[in-house]
């Protein structure tokens, strides 16, 4: 499975539409109102390069977000995740307002019956991420439980005798959101191959939405 993960079918904007629904296979849906996202507070601005294209998804590291809620169908929840220099990729499905802002990343639906359940799986991909703490806003829909997990690759580094990257991963399983309230869990990422991913919970940060709601 993570080898599909990690797999560098990267375009410059791809889908990301959360409350879509599916085929039997698959769903997708293009990205609409896109715009930057202006009111971020992450402004960490590296020195590391950007990818150029998906010729260095390998050379640079890869950044995978795999997420899902309990219920048939397409997940209960939507995702923006802000990169540190404050660019984003994801769709708000309470504002209806989608984002890709950064340079080779795409977001997806999968509806593929990998376990033989009705269940769908949403998949976010960067390619050439920077080092830094990325922020996931997670929206919620209804009143559910959610899982995250992270998949990471390093960038290559040559050992003497070939190109090598390291490989980790973390999982946040069972988190509980409110209907229309949205959460933040903090990823830190790095292109070292020393360092492994991580990811936290924003204690004290799930806030209601503001928005009627017609359900």
């Amino acid at each position: 499975m993570r080898g599909a993960l990690l797999n560098c079918r990267i375009v410059k904007i791809l889908t990301l539409l959360m409350v879509i629904v599916p085929t039997p296979a698959r769903s997708r849906a293009s990205f609409v109102h896109v715009r930057s996202l202006a009111d971020t507070r992450i402004h960490d601005i590296l020195d590391e390069p950007d990818p150029g294209d998906t010729g260095d998804c390998l050379s640079l590291g890869e950044l995978d977000i795999v997420f899902r809620t309990g219920s048939d169908g397409p997940p209960n929840v939507g995702v923006v995740l802000t990169d540190p220099r404050g660019r984003g990729i994801g769709f708000d499905p309470l504002i209806k307002h989608a984002w890709q802002a950064l340079p080779v990343a795409q977001g997806d639906i999968s509806c593929d019956d990998l376990g033989r359940t009705n269940t769908c799986r949403g998949i976010v991909q960067v390619c050439g991420p920077i080092s830094g703490i990325y922020k996931l806003e997670v929206i919620a829909l209804k009143t559910t439980a959610y899982s995250v997990s992270v998949f990471a690759r390093s960038k290559e580094v040559f050992d003497g005798n070939s190109l090598q990257s390291h490989f980790s991963k973390t999982d946040l399983n069972s988190l509980a959101i409110r209907k229309r309230s949205r959460q933040i869990v903090l990823l830190h990422y790095s292109r070292d191959r020393q360092e492994n991913v991580t990811a936290q919970l924003q204690q004290g940060h799930e806030s209601l939405s503001r928005l009627s709601s017609s359900d």
